[in-house]
């Protein structure tokens, strides 16, 4: 409601204006208890009053003005006008229902037609300010039914039912989904019928019976590998095999016949240096059998099927005997066995024309540079084999100081020194880190070139170290083995007997001060049980039936004769160290005891 002293808006139910204090013309003329007719009057009163205002054109003429918010008062005086009638007709209309029958009890009239808008018709409540005007009021019999539902929802334990909806799309789901459902089980269908009816008859259908099948088993011909297939047929028939282009003919309801495995891969081409080419580790094979009929035709039958594996080329590897190993030199001998009319490919260079002048031991001087680790890859493809490929990777540390050894020195020694011959660079100094004697280091200035004699203190591997220096550089150290080894006129004399009643007693008590001075022990026995191949350890009882006990020992053969569990034989070799409560030794050199 607009004030008429100062134009503030205010609430319809302030009696006062808000800003001013001046009182509201209208403010109790909205009171419930008036007649309508009476409010009607003054509303038209006021809007005629409200409804024009006056602005001062630029001539300085007034002119009517409308103002948007004192139009927006007579909408809403219309609406309360309304909405008092609506009430007053929602009385009468409850009064009307009452007297035709359609009544209930007070409280149950209060909880079916709820006071809306503020109004109350007990009297129970205060006025509210919102529009609760019902366009279309609904109204019940006084039923039982009608009862209990009012009852229901005056203790609050009715349910209203929600209102279903359904789509009325071409395309929605609920219409989709029945039809893919049965397409579903359709498909199943015709899986199941398949897997299950269809093909195991198909299976069958194509399926030998057992009696008629070839029976095929591996086999040996020639010291090679082959498989025997024995295919079933009348006495006296003829099997004409395309492949191998012979006939055989069925004796005992067979016609029975060997293939070796090599075959089918012995014609067949491989190129080192491209693996796809090489042959796989199984292949599967088929035979084409022809039976000849009584009119001379030749009938195809079942093709004989199976698989063969394929063993690679032997390849035994001496030394190294590890694939990694370190060195300090510049040439690494290489040492391995194939078998004789091998093809054998170093690092991709062919090296078959030395297969068989030793027997194939092939040899080789592998160079070996200063940059870490050197790769040597070893290809042999044998007669009846698939190509073998192994890959050594000796290692050689960078060297900042360049000191290498002779290419041409040896790795064994018969004598109990040897003389040493290297190059380093010019000007550096050199430091010899094991025994040595004579020195020479003349022409090292120059020519970088140094030379002494090294002295080996043990049987077996010693190592030579030696170190290059050089200002402004990091120092270089090489490591060389050595294997000394006397010949056997030499060897043999420092011998000590074992198996008598004081050698055995005495490597006990005194075991580390004799491998101190690698002492060199004589004994004769019987080989009990093998512990290891590579290398070859064994047990042996050196008693030989002297002592009227077992006197074991473990010894590690480094002989050129190779041990078989059973035999006797005599042994030289010096004292290594203990083994499970037993003395160890490592043996130079085996012999043919006598008997």
């Amino acid at each position: 409601m607009k004030c008429p002293n100062c134009g503030q808006w205010n609430r319809a139910s302030l009696p006062k204006c808000f800003k001013c204090g001046t009182p509201l013309p209208l403010a109790e003329r909205f009171s419930a208890t008036q007649p309508v007719e009476a409010l009607e009057e003054s509303i038209q009163k006021t809007q005629e009053v409200a409804a024009v205002q006056y602005k001062i054109d630029e001539s300085g003429n007034e002119i009517p003005k409308e103002d948007p918010k004192d139009r927006l008062a007579l909408e809403m005086r219309s609406y309360h006008e309304r909405k008092k009638r609506g009430e007053e007709r929602q009385r009468q209309l409850r009064k009307t229902s009452s007297r035709r029958g359609f009544s209930v009890d007070n409280e149950e009239s209060e909880q079916f037609f709820p006071s809306q808008s503020g109004y109350d018709p007990y009297g129970l409540s205060q006025h509210v300010d919102y529009d609760g005007f019902t366009d279309s009021p609904t109204y019940y019999g006084t039923g039982e039914d009608f009862n209990a539902n009012i009852r229901q929802r005056a203790t609050g334990s009715y349910k209203f039912q929600k209102k279903s909806f359904r789509r009325s799309t071409t395309f929605g789901l609920r219409r989709i989904l029945p039809i893919l459902a049965v397409l579903l089980f359709l498909a199943g269908l015709v899986i199941a019928g398949y897997f299950f009816i269809l093909r195991p008859y198909l299976e069958k259908k194509n399926t030998i019976p057992e009696e008629l099948q070839p029976k095929i088993t591996a086999s040996i011909l020639g010291e090679a590998a082959a498989h025997t297939i024995r295919i079933p047929a009348t006495e006296g028939a003829q099997i004409y095999i395309k492949e191998l282009r012979k006939s055989f003919m069925a004796v005992g309801g067979y016609a029975s016949f060997q293939v070796p495995d090599y075959f089918w891969y012995e014609l067949k081409e491989e190129d080192p240096k491209d693996k796809d080419t090489w042959l796989p580790e199984t292949m599967e094979v088929s035979l084409t059998p022809y039976i000849r009929t009584e009119t001379n035709e030749q009938v195809a039958m079942p093709l004989v099927k199976y698989t063969i594996d394929i063993p690679q080329s032997p390849l035994l590897l001496i030394n190294p005997s590890t694939l990694y190993t370190e060195t300090s030199m510049p040439l690494y001998n290489i040492k391995f066995q194939v078998m004789t009319n091998s093809q054998v490919f170093i690092n991709g260079e062919e090296y078959s024309s030395f297969v068989n002048t030793q027997d194939g031991l092939i040899t080789y001087n592998a160079p070996i540079h200063p940059i870490g680790e050197n790769k040597i890859v070893i290809t042999v493809r044998s007669q009846y084999y698939r190509m073998n490929t192994t890959t050594i990777t000796i290692y050689r540390a960078v060297q900042d100081i360049p000191l290498d050894l002779a290419a041409t020195l040896d790795d064994e020694s018969s004598l109990d020194r040897m003389p040493i011959f290297a190059t380093t660079r010019a000007g550096a100094t050199i430091k010899v880190l094991t025994p040595h004697t004579k020195l020479d280091t003349s022409k090292l200035d120059s020519t970088g070139e140094f030379s002494f004699d090294a002295t080996f203190e043990h049987f077996g591997n010693n190592t030579i170290r030696i170190q290059a220096d050089y200002p402004g550089k990091q120092s270089t150290i090489i490591e060389y083995n050595v294997y000394y080894l006397p010949t056997p006129n030499i060897y043999t004399t420092r011998a000590w007997a074992l198996n008598d009643g004081f050698g055995y007693p005495d490597l006990l008590a005194n075991l580390s001060k004799r491998v101190e001075k690698t002492q060199v022990y004589v004994m004769t026995g019987v080989a009990l049980e093998s512990i290891s191949e590579r290398p070859q350890l064994m047990i042996f009882d050196v008693s030989d039936g002297k002592t009227g006990g077992e006197l074991p020992v473990l010894l590690e053969n480094q002989s050129k004769t190779t041990w078989e569990v059973g035999k006797r034989y005599k042994i030289y070799g010096e004292a290594y160290g203990m083994y499970n409560n037993m003395p160890r030794l490592i043996a130079r050199y085996t012999y043919q005891p006598k008997e």
